[in-house]
């Protein structure tokens, strides 16, 4: 055991001169991620990043926006990320549930209430117990089951759907970057030091499965309006249905992470 627990050291005095492009293109990666999400849900009719964790992480923007203690740099960031996701609120409420064929609307719905609701409490509630200001703990956490839930949907669906290769890297460039701005804050802190690979590898992963299944497809992987539409399992099905058509179908610059 450590005689000092490392949660109870603060951040390190990082020079403006590493910390604002590590926390710049955390904002970047994320942005585009979300800008990208959106598009690719409108044109498809498929949610771009995963519904259940779509509410998961509008809890955590809305509770550090709105009800924590933030530094001022912090706050206009989640702010401005709170935008993007109330977007991806209303598509992950309006069409997520087609991921969950076993789900009626109602359970689905309520369901996703009381996901959100819960993560607020934890956010709030893990904000006060490891004095995490700028959300680093709670964000890289959750962070782990998004990389992961990427992978669940994309195997749920059997398919490319609602899914981009511009998606992924733009996620992957915001998770890097922000696990090195952690590194740099926060060098002490050991848990942070896990999270972060852990979740870097899951969107490596994630990049390559969705790159084989686009090729699979003969979807063009990097094209930006793909020729042909990817085909889809049914609903309720687990695997790929070659011939189906898709449905028509979303820190202070200390903790800008996703």
């Amino acid at each position: 055991m450590s005689e000092v627990a490392p949660v109870t050291v603060g951040p390190s005095e990082v020079p403006d001169a590493i910390f604002l492009p590590l926390a710049g293109l955390t904002v970047l990666g994320w942005t585009v991620t979300y800008v990208l999400a959106i598009r690719q849900a409108v044109v498809d009719g498929r949610v771009g990043i995963p519904a259940y964790m779509v509410a998961v992480n509008f809890a955590w923007e809305f509770s550090l926006t709105f009800v924590l203690e933030q530094t001022p740099m912090q706050r206009q960031m989640n702010a401005v990320w709170l935008v993007f996701n109330a977007v991806l609120l209303y598509q992950a409420l309006r069409i997520g549930q087609r991921d969950h064929p076993r789900l009626s609307p109602g359970l689905f719905r309520w369901t996703f209430a009381g996901l959100m609701l819960w993560t607020s409490c934890i956010v709030v509630v893990g904000a006060n117990e490891f004095h995490d200001r700028d959300g680093m703990y709670t964000g890289m956490i959750i962070q782990v089951p998004l990389s992961a839930a990427f992978i669940l949907m994309l195997e749920r669906r059997g398919s490319s759907a609602g899914q981009s290769m511009y998606i992924a890297l733009a996620k992957l460039v915001g998770s890097v970057f922000a696990g090195l701005t952690a590194f740099v804050l926060y060098p002490s802190h050991h848990l942070l030091q896990v999270l972060v690979p852990t979740y870097v590898v899951l969107d490596i992963a994630y990049a390559v499965m969705l790159y084989r299944m686009m090729r699979e497809e003969g979807r063009p992987p990097w094209a930006w309006r793909p020729s042909a539409a990817a085909p889809e399992a049914p609903a309720g099905s687990g695997g790929r249905e070659p011939g189906a058509g898709s449905a028509p179908h979303a820190g202070d610059g200390n903790r800008p992470e996703h």
